[in-house]
């Protein structure tokens, strides 16, 4: 952190004394100046004497790091920023806001040694959750992408490189899903998850993916999408880490650290208020924040900041309905808050016919061939359809499934080179050479299409390794902030610093040869930021106006000096800036 002393070391030589008498009413040097501007006790009473809106602009300062351009104090006040120079200046002559050089439109700078003091002002803003009665927290959930992720393994849907679904495969979701009233959202989500992928052309569900997504999303799903919401506004998920952190915070006071934060880094965001309305309608909305009934107070849901912290999860049981009916027409009626992870199992043993409320699955010859493909068997699906359903397996629906899974024929790809297919001679693709029997020869590149007309056929092909991808969920990193440090000095210009107002840039044309004018009428002093001849420094100059004029066009005063004690000519158009004395206009 910037000390008061390395600040105000950034102060020229020259302007110590004419500062410190200002501020403190003493000339004294360096040191002595940085104890004085550093006094707690002179501190703590300029802020007991500070208005409301000065104390607010002090704190937003104080969020915004301590030293801020201008421009991004232009954009924040907008209309009011004439009322906020003036609210400044007098911070100024207090000797707690500095600015960074004479343009006018260099960074404010927060005195370090008010930190401290506006850290305990800001504690006002916080409060114990304990102390706070809470709305019930919103919940997402991930039925939404398990279903999709088992309508998509109930159909071949090809895609376009990059993962877009063609027309015809969006159709084909649409009517299985068209509950799912943010199907592309959700559809995208699992492309970003990897729980989907690109295989030549098709969209191949990730069972290891989707599983991982089952068994964590309650827990992971909306600290991801707290997460994803952050992307466009890099660092913000940071600020409402250390905003938050493990305490109730005032709604008003979150969302104005949170624009100010956002504009500090995004200057040219210009819907900056909007975009902060709306992450929080989000975040609440994710379950990631929590608020009062009353809106007035505003938390971290559940263990979302110790997730956040740790990285580590914390996944509590959930209660699912149980209520699957299974039908004889071998249709599965599937409740909405059903079990995550045996609904996926569904969708391995089952096809989507519509997911609604109440999903529809129907078991069919090609769902029992997918689900052998995966490792189930006739036994391991007679056990978990009788543990699912709500009532006795129909007879004929356990019959039926036994039956197809014993009439699946099985074959053997010997990669690259041969096709071993015994019993089966007619599912064979026409062209391939029978080498011995059962045996054909594949042609080179062939081995997927080969694998894609024996699916057609229902038969299982043994020794490929066309099939998904290992792997789980991308979840992404979690988040682990290291300590933040509100207050962040940074490199001050060589035009040195000086409280702000107190040193004002010269004005253009006549309002700055009426300055003179006007000093030279009522006999007062100026003191001026003037160029060094020959070696384009700035010095500065005390002086008395005696007489004006102009010579090609070009404003010139002639002045008594009380630096040198001699009379001088100085080129008005040159002048950087003015130092504004107590008595001085």
């Amino acid at each position: 952190m910037t000390s008061t002393y390395d600040l105000i070391s950034h102060i020229p030589s020259y302007m110590v004394e004419v500062i410190s008498t200002h501020i403190l009413g003493d000339s004294v040097d360096l040191g002595k100046l940085a104890e004085g501007l550093s006094d707690d006790k002179r501190l703590g009473k300029i802020l007991d004497g500070l208005t409301l809106p000065q104390r607010s602009l002090l704190m937003d300062l104080y969020e915004l790091g301590g030293q801020v351009p201008w421009d991004v104090i232009a954009l924040i006040f907008g209309d009011e920023l004439d009322e906020v120079r003036e609210m400044l200046k007098v911070l100024g002559n207090k000797g707690i806001v500095f600015q960074g050089g004479l343009s006018g439109r260099d960074a404010l700078i927060l005195l370090p040694s008010l930190i401290p003091l506006l850290d305990t002002i800001r504690e006002e803003f916080y409060a114990s959750i304990d102390a706070i009665t809470w709305a019930e927290p919103c919940h997402l959930d991930v039925w939404g992408h398990i279903a999709l992720a088992n309508t998509m393994s109930s159909g071949s849907i090809r895609c376009r490189s990059g993962m877009e679904p063609f027309k015809r495969g969006w159709q084909f979701l649409e009517e299985k899903g068209g509950f799912l009233m943010d199907l592309e959202r959700i559809y995208w989500e699992l492309v970003e998850l990897g729980c989907v992928q690109d295989k030549k052309g098709v969209v191949a569900v990730q069972h290891g993916a989707c599983m991982d997504l089952a068994m964590e999303g309650d827990a992971r799903y909306p600290t991801w999408r707290f997460l994803q919401s952050c992307k466009p506004y890099p660092g913000i998920e940071y600020k409402v880490f250390t905003l938050l952190g493990n305490k109730a915070v005032s709604s008003d006071f979150f969302s104005r650290c949170l624009l100010l934060d956002l504009l500090g880094r995004r200057p040219d965001l210009t819907d900056a208020p909007e975009v902060i309305a709306t992450l929080l309608d989000l975040w609440i909305g994710f379950g990631v924040l929590q608020q009062d009934p009353a809106g007035k107070w505003i938390r971290f849901a559940g263990s979302m900041f110790q997730q956040l912290q740790s990285g580590k999860l914390d996944i509590s049981l959930q209660s699912y309905g149980d209520e699957v009916i299974i039908q004889p027409n071998m249709e599965l009626l599937v409740p909405r808050d059903f079990d995550p992870v045996d609904l996926l199992n569904i969708g391995d043993v089952a096809d989507v016919v519509r997911i609604d409320v109440v999903s529809i699955y129907r078991l069919t010859r090609r769902s029992v061939f997918r689900a052998i493909r995966e490792g189930w068997n006739a036994e391991k699906l007679e056990h978990f359809l009788d543990r699912i359903s709500k009532h006795e397996v129909p007879e004929n629906v356990l019959k039926t499934v036994k039956g197809w899974a014993a009439s699946l024929t099985e074959a053997h790809i010997i990669k690259g080179t041969f096709l071993v297919l015994s019993g089966a001679k007619h599912k064979v693709p026409q062209g391939l050479e029978e080498v011995l029997p059962g045996i054909f020869k594949i042609p080179e590149k062939c081995d997927s299409d080969v694998v894609a007309f024996l699916d057609k056929r229902d038969v299982m092909v043994r020794g490929t390794d066309i099939g998904e991808t290992p792997g789980g969920i991308n979840w992404g990193k979690m988040i682990t902030p290291a300590s933040v440090t509100r207050y962040q000095g940074k490199q001050t210009r060589k035009e040195g610093v000086y409280p702000f107002g107190m040193v004002t840039p010269l004005p253009y044309g006549t309002r700055g040869v009426v300055l003179f004018e006007k000093a030279l009428q009522e006999g007062k002093s100026l003191i001026i930021f003037y160029p060094r001849q020959g070696y384009g420094e700035i010095q500065v100059k005390k002086i008395s106006p005696v007489y004006m004029y102009r010579k090609g066009g070009i404003p010139f005063v002639e002045a008594f000096c009380e630096d040198t004690g001699e009379g001088e000519i100085f080129d008005i158009s040159k002048v950087r800036a003015l130092f504004k004395t107590i008595d001085a206009s």
